[in-house]
């Protein structure tokens, strides 16, 4: 299966269309059909290499505008993140308004029950019915070893998902089996290394990737990071399920001659998640569970520690010095790439 990579240091717009016509994108997307864009939305504070970046987002609905009929964008909020705040304070919203984009918050919408092995959750119904174009972030994550395309679905699960993690591989595995995305586009601008999901080290990376194959694509990125693709546990078991890896063939775009080589620092569990570990250890779970009488209570704690830390470990101030000296910075301030040149 081919995974594409093409650069960005000259233009996030250039790179995204060089690269879908390398795909023959046409081919992939259906003409004259409404088209649903998944994106990673997964933090309601500004810091590079958590959420998608606005501008690849940007750059693929202005590619594929007049093919495609309208163009949806959706995430759905976690337990302590609001899906529409963060669609609107890492500016996304400015980007889809550009592009007359649609924003749907998956949390807000209909969800439907489905059943894989013995596995039972919930999914958005909007999921089942349009075709759907994942554009995740590429980063390390605490639990899954990196979070790209599989992992990047497991957003797709209903608001009880962090009641899953005891058995996270193979719900990723089981919602991915259930959403058919035709084409995965990584957002390797910016990524996260560190403790990731949310709160890591933004790392420049300067590439796009993309593949219609997930399982391909999430092998080829842990090796971009310089991590073994084996250890990811979503990459093993969705192997000959969602895709495979075995027949893997990477296409490099100009100037790149071959994938981008990093060393990515491994992600490590953060305060938060090390309380909820505590809390959880002794369990031996059979099942996942739902909310107990000290959830709201703990939520509450949860997002004062982070809105804390984001302010005294200076990550609020790395973030406006990104917007005001990195070449990626302008879209967190609500501006198209062409104002930022």
């Amino acid at each position: 299966m081919k995974v594409y990579y093409a650069s960005t240091r000259n233009t996030v717009r250039g790179a995204v269309h060089q690269l879908l016509e390398e795909m023959d994108w046409r081919s992939i997307l259906p003409a004259g059909e409404d088209l649903l864009i998944k994106v990673n939305l997964t933090w309601d504070y500004i810091r590079p290499g958590v959420d998608t970046s606005p501008w690849v987002v940007e750059a693929f609905a202005e590619k594929v505008a007049g093919h495609v009929g309208q163009i949806y964008l959706g995430e759905s909020s976690q337990v302590l993140v609001d899906a529409t705040k963060a669609f609107n304070v890492t500016r996304m919203k400015d980007a889809a308004e550009r592009q007359g984009l649609i924003w749907h918050n998956f949390s807000e919408h209909p969800w439907i029950t489905r059943t894989v092995g013995d596995l039972e959750f919930g999914i958005p119904e909007m999921c089942t019915r349009l075709p759907v174009v994942s554009i995740p972030v590429v980063k390390t994550h605490y639990r899954s070893v990196i979070s790209a395309a599989m992992k990047h679905l497991y957003g797709c699960l209903d608001g009880n998902r962090h009641n899953y993690h005891y058995r996270l591989a193979d719900y990723t595995v089981a919602v991915n089996s259930l959403i058919p995305i035709l084409l995965t586009l990584a957002d390797g601008t910016m990524s996260l290394e560190g403790n990731g999901p949310k709160p890591g080290i933004p790392k420049q990376t300067d590439f796009i990737a993309a593949s219609t194959d997930r399982i391909a694509l999430d092998y080829s990125l842990a090796r971009v990071m310089g991590i073994d693709p084996l250890s990811v546990e979503t990459t093993v078991k969705g192997n000959d399920i969602i895709g495979n890896y075995e027949n893997l063939e990477e296409i490099c775009l100009p100037p790149f001659d071959s994938p981008p080589a990093f060393d990515f620092v491994r992600a490590q569990p953060n305060f938060v998640a090390k309380v909820e570990r505590r809390m959880r250890s002794g369990r031996e779970r059979t099942g996942p569970g739902t909310d107990g009488p000290l959830m709201g209570i703990l939520k509450i704690g949860a997002k004062r520690w982070y809105n804390l830390a984001y302010r005294l470990l200076g990550q609020s101030r790395e973030a406006k010095r990104f917007i005001r000296d990195n070449r990626y910075g302008p879209q967190w301030a609500g501006r198209p790439e062409e104002d930022a040149e």
